[in-house]
């Protein structure tokens, strides 16, 4: 069985699905928000657009796959849900399935709605202090309660700070790394996330045993078209992931690991420390 999953029967009502869908947390925030009080709004001038290099056909392709796969489970699964009689431990395992795959649905459209709020400029980051360490930890905890039967450890600076980040924002990147990830770990073996900092930027790597990027996903930014995990299924969720890392000014990557897997990361601006010395 993946994760937990309440099912309910009877009426069926809007506030049903508020209770039962998974929190977006991400775009009632990013969109177009007030500056808090007592800080300066700095606007953003630049628009976080596709690269002119992705092969669109692909992205679709790629795309396809991502929808393919959950709408034939949570099809299939009702299916045999609605005219076979089961025995109640399998019945309750397939619906188990159903509603883990209807999540993932469901964040595939919340990356499609961060993607056209990008396109359009209206994804406006709100350029403060985040805790990354302390998010990260916190992201890795969800994911295990999530699933219990994986794998995950977390190293690195829990106190690490980024500048001028988003919370809600890195919330979202750091959750489609370790889906990623989750989704293309070897064998269940273990998946280890960092966090660390490298002279004024703190940096975030998350890391499996999986297949090994292909060489254009080794030379830079996150391509679902040229990566392993586009051609996989997850590409789209990899690709927002450095959209919105861009957004706050950062940069990710993706390259293989000594030894075989796949390192797929992100850098920020790191808070300055009072009373240390800038790196020349």
């Amino acid at each position: 069985m993946r994760g937990r999953c309440a099912m309910t029967a009877g009426r069926h009502s809007e506030e049903d699905d508020q209770a039962t869908m998974p929190r977006d947390r991400t775009l009632p925030h990013a969109a177009r928000r007030p500056a808090r009080p007592g800080r300066r709004c700095r606007p953003i001038h630049r628009r976080i657009s596709l690269p002119r290099t992705l092969d669109r056909e692909a992205f679709l392709g790629v795309l396809s796959h991502e929808l393919r796969t959950p709408v034939t489970t949570i099809y299939g699964g009702a299916q045999i849900l609605a005219t076979r009689e089961l025995p109640a431990g399998r019945r309750r395992a397939l619906a188990a399935d159903v509603c883990h795959e209807a999540e993932r649905l469901y964040r595939i459209v919340e990356d499609l709605v961060v993607l056209l709020r990008a396109e359009r400029g209206d994804l406006v980051p709100a350029r403060e202090p985040v805790a990354l360490g302390r998010l990260v930890a916190a992201a890795v905890e969800r994911e295990l309660g999530r699933n219990p039967e994986l794998q995950i450890r977390f190293m690195g600076a829990s106190d690490a700070t980024a500048d001028e980040a988003d919370e809600e924002l890195l919330m979202h990147v750091v959750r489609n790394l370790l889906d990623n990830a989750t989704r293309n770990a070897a064998g269940g073996s273990p998946i280890e996330v960092v966090v660390e900092t490298e002279g004024d930027k703190v940096v975030v790597r998350v890391l499996d045993r999986g297949s090994e990027p292909t060489d254009q996903g080794r030379q830079g930014a996150i391509d679902p078209a040229g990566t392993r995990a586009g051609l996989a299924g997850g590409g789209l969720g990899l690709f927002v992931a450095a959209r919105l890392v861009e957004a706050m000014a950062g940069r990710s990557w993706a390259r293989g690991r000594d030894g075989g897997g796949a390192e797929f990361g992100f850098a920020l601006r790191r808070t300055p420390v009072p009373g240390a010395i800038a790196p020349a």
